[in-house]
This record gives structure tokens, sequence and C-alpha cells, in this order.
């Protein structure tokens, strides 16, 4: 049985042109220890569908299908239950650290709150339990930074402070937007190895939402791409990124520039942008931009077909070449 599985979820929101679809029909599952790889350009559905597993949604916003949890279906929850699941079994590394933290508390008091709420640490237990996690994601001089504010640290090490309240709960899933957002090459491989090592020794399931495809090949085991609120296409990493089967997979790699190769010309680009959600066209979202649609792209959307082991996509003209 998967640690995590998500079957069908459909989350609309609420706009000034009424309720739209942001998520259809998602499905995945995550084993304990497993890693998957969440990927697509912006607008896509990646951190809604995140948002969701995590019951912060927007006000308004309308969720249906399954979310199951170690036995726990999470969207039958109410909010007080789900006050119990959130940050104790089921933890976010937001994209951006400086916006999530609060800037007016120290980062040690904002570590101890799950650790209050969730562990029942109070005072000098607290206070040690923070240095050790502090310590635990290579905060350097722990001691002295558990009474710096937000402000006064450098993106990696906020980033370093947004794990530690991550992990502070031992969390049998670990989701993870964008966590190497805005730092240099050097720190971003520091943060991404400190994730793997502490999802080895904890065994809990990780989610990684990027755009970088170089990370997600080196991070994850499995990676499903999305477009239009659907995933297009999941696999294995390795299976998946040697045979790309989905046209939106095979465009965004395309557009990947790649080291030592020699460009005359622009790179490859996906024509067109990701539509509104609601402007999504009828049958398969990505129709309008691919260059192998035909009539049949604009009737029913194409369902979830084989094209490996454990390797799915969802398209009426399966393999080639974009």
């Amino acid at each position: 049985m998967a640690l995590l599985s998500v079957d069908d979820l459909h989350v609309e929101l609420q706009t000034n042109r009424g309720m739209v679809p942001a998520v259809r029909g998602v499905s995945f599952a995550v084993e304990a220890g497993g890693t998957l790889g969440v990927v697509g350009e912006s607008g896509c559905g990646k951190s809604i569908t995140a948002l969701a597993l995590m019951g912060l949604l927007p006000e308004g916003a309308r969720v249906r299908g399954r979310i199951d949890l170690g036995g726990t279906d999470l969207l039958g929850l109410s909010e007080d239950e789900m006050c119990h699941v959130r940050g104790n079994r089921i933890a976010m590394i937001f994209q951006e650290p400086m916006t999530s933290l609060n800037p007016v508390h120290r980062i040690g008091r904002q570590i101890a709150e799950p650790l209050r709420l969730h562990r029942g640490l109070r005072g000098a237990n607290a206070r040690d339990e923070v240095l050790r996690l502090l310590d635990r994601v290579g905060l350097p001089d722990p001691a002295k930074r558990i009474d710096a504010y937000p402000h006064q640290m450098s993106g990696g090490q906020r980033q370093r402070v947004m794990i530690a309240m991550a992990l502070s709960c031992e969390p049998d899933i670990l989701l993870a937007d964008e966590p190497t957002t805005a730092l240099d090459v050097t720190i971003q491989g520091q943060i991404l190895d400190l994730i793997n090592e502490l999802v080895d020794d904890s065994g809990m399931g990780l989610i990684l939402i990027s755009h970088d495809l170089g990370v997600i090949g080196e991070t994850t085991d499995n990676v499903a791409v999305m477009y239009g609120g659907s995933m297009v296409e999941q696999g294995p990493t390795d299976s998946l990124f040697e045979h790309l089967a989905h046209p939106y997979s095979q465009g965004l790699f395309a557009a990947v520039p790649r080291v030592g190769e020699r460009h005359d010309g622009p790179l490859h680009t996906i024509p067109g942008t990701v539509p509104e959600l609601a402007d999504l066209p009828p049958g398969c979202a990505f129709a309008d931009r691919c260059a192998k649609a035909s009539d049949v792209c604009w009737g029913p959307a194409p369902g979830m077909a084989e094209v490996g082991a454990a390797h799915h996509a969802a398209c009426h003209h399966l393999g080639g070449a974009v």
C-alpha cells in the first residue's frame, strides 16, 4: 500500500470569470522512501496540487477526489482535524522562504511552533530540539543563528530554516515546491543533497516540484509531467527521460540547452503560451500548441495509455519527436 495515494483529484478556483478548473483528474502515488518529481510550465497546476494536499487552497475553492495518507482520506477531515495532520504527518517547503517566514519573529521561535503544537515541547526542551534540527540541516553556528530574524540570513540559510521547520515533526510526506528558486548553483546543490539525505535517512516520501529537469533527473525516482491541470505523462525517471512519449514532454526537454552542443540559431521553444484556466480548449489541453494535433485531439480528452513498464502518457499520437 502506498504511503500517499491521490485518486482523481479535481480543484476548481473562484476567479472574476467564475469557477475554473485548476487541477483536473490528477492521480499518483508515493511509497515510503519514494521520490516523485512534478514538472511543467508555470500555471500548469503543480503548486495548486501541492496546496490541495496540504489543505491550504484559497477561499472558495472546490475540491473532490481522494487524498489517502496512510489510510486516512484528507479531504474528509475537518479543518481542526487537518491542523493535526498539516506540519505533522505532511509538511511543505515553500517556494520563497523570505515570504514564508514571519519577518517579526526569530527563526528559533518559528521552528519551535510545530514542536509545541504537535509534540508538546516547550522551554529548554523545545530550544534543544530546534538547535538539533538547525545542526541537522547544516546551518552554521546554530546556537547563534537560533535568535536571528529572517532578514539577517542569506537565501540559502533561510531555506535551511524552512527545511528544519518542515522536518521538525518527522513527517511521512515532504512537499518541496521549487526549493532552490533564486539560489546560486552551489547552494542549490547543497540544498538538494540535504533533502535527498534526509529522505534516505528517515524513509519519508518526497514530492519535488521544479521547472529544472536536471534537478528532477538527479533527485527523483519517478516523474509526473503536468499541463493544463492534468498529468499528461508519468513514469520512472530513467524510463521517461529515455523515452519521452507525450509531445509536451518532448517540447520541454528539447528546450533545455545541453553543455557542449553548438547552436547556430535560437533554442527550441514550444509555440504559444499556457492557456488561462478559464480558456482551456476542449479535448487535449495541449492541442492548440502541438505540432501533431489533429481533429481527434479536439474531441474527448485522451486517457492514460501504457508506453512502457509503469510508464503512461495521455495522447492520441504517442511516440516520435515534436
